[in-house]
């Protein structure tokens, strides 16, 4: 069981724009499920209704979006598809969605979970480096970043930030002046590309095995939906 000064057991979050869904989002998720193991209960993956720094050019209709992800996770019981950010109108802002949950469950640690590409980005999103007031920030690493470059990012972030003892999912935490730590969650990350996938599936290449198989029936099952928006002829796509 967690020791007296580890999170309480809690949820992680993974959110995406998921257009399509595909089988590295669906390893991820289920590798942060296993690392975290008896720290959550389960893992929530959020489709982005209004992303506020992608076009939508090309955006599957988040009803679809989402659908496709419910799709992929009938076999995965502590995966869900949480839908609450098409709820909202206007740009949907990590911290809106964390405050969502904060309100919802006030007693729950969350564990938000972006790559460390988007941690470098934190400081153009909106309050990005206050988000540890509301959550445990989880770090996957990518493009072969190591733990000195996410304490370096890190500190430039939070310059008054100090190493802490990690809990054992993580190889290295660091405290901010304020909120929760950030852990470094060094978890395999399959390369498969949504934009190389939406490319393929347009010129009627073979995407087996990079989109699940429930997610192609249904692809297939909206197709006339599907090559409208991902030509960017559909205004609402």
């Amino acid at each position: 069981m967690p020791g007296r000064n580890a999170p309480r057991p809690g949820r992680a979050i993974l959110g995406g724009s998921f257009n399509p869904p595909h089988t590295g989002h669906l390893r991820l998720a289920i590798e942060v499920c296993e690392a975290l193991g008896e720290y959550v209960h389960g893992l929530d993956m959020v489709p982005c209704a209004t992303p506020p720094h992608k076009s939508l050019t090309g955006m599957l209709p988040f009803d679809l979006r989402a659908a496709l992800l419910e799709a992929c996770l009938h076999a995965l019981p502590r995966i869900r598809c949480n839908r609450l950010e098409g709820e909202r109108p206007g740009p949907s802002y990590t911290w809106d969605t964390l405050q969502d949950y904060r309100q919802a469950n006030p007693e729950e640690s969350l564990f938000f979970l972006l790559g460390s590409p988007d941690f470098a980005l934190l400081p153009a999103w909106r309050h990005g480096p206050e988000l540890p007031s509301l959550c445990h920030l989880l770090v996957a690493p990518r493009d072969g970043q190591t733990r000195q470059d996410f304490l370096r990012t890190a500190r430039a972030l939070w310059p008054e930030a100090k190493e802490c003892a990690p809990p054992p999912f993580s190889a290295c935490s660091l405290l901010p002046p304020f909120g929760h730590p950030v852990h470094f969650l060094p978890v395999p990350w399959l390369e498969v590309s949504a934009s190389r996938i939406r490319q393929r599936w347009m010129q009627g290449r073979n995407v087996d095995f990079l989109v699940p198989r429930e997610a192609l029936a249904l692809l297939r099952e909206q197709e006339a939906t599907v090559r409208a928006c991902w030509q960017g002829d559909g205004e609402t796509c």
